[in-house]
């Protein structure tokens, strides 16, 4: 995962968007060393598709993002409030992707209300 993040006086708390395993909890927990159970949020975010790559699922943007058609992928948002935080995903991720903006909504598991937001997550690179 490419980190576009800086030095650590330049780091911003950043709200990533999962799709795979860092949806579950205990998986999250163990990569960043959290002492308690992280928050994840329901989220969904269009434009992209899920191509596999190997047994791994691959966030790829979508040809025609706009087309009718687009299916809405669902996820979980995290805020990462450390640089180590997200050095640690970037180790778990690998190269082959890297962190791109993105518009999500974030969906209240109370409620099921929709909210849009802007965040960042983690896209396969495609080889050119």
């Amino acid at each position: 995962m490419d980190q576009s993040t800086g030095t650590s006086a330049d780091f911003k708390p950043t709200l990533l968007f999962f799709y795979g395993t860092l949806r579950i909890p205990s998986v999250l927990k163990r990569i960043l060393n959290l002492s308690e159970d992280p928050i994840l949020t329901p989220a969904e975010i269009t434009g992209y598709k899920i191509k596999l790559w190997g047994p791994y699922p691959a966030l790829v943007k979508s040809e025609d993002p706009a087309a009718e058609d687009s299916v809405p992928i669902a996820g979980s948002t995290y805020n990462v409030t450390t640089q180590a935080h997200l050095q640690r995903l970037n180790t778990y991720e690998g190269a082959n992707y890297t962190l791109e903006s993105i518009f999500l909504h974030e969906i209240s598991p109370e409620t099921g209300e929709r909210v849009a937001k802007e965040g960042r997550s983690v896209a396969f690179l495609i080889p050119r």
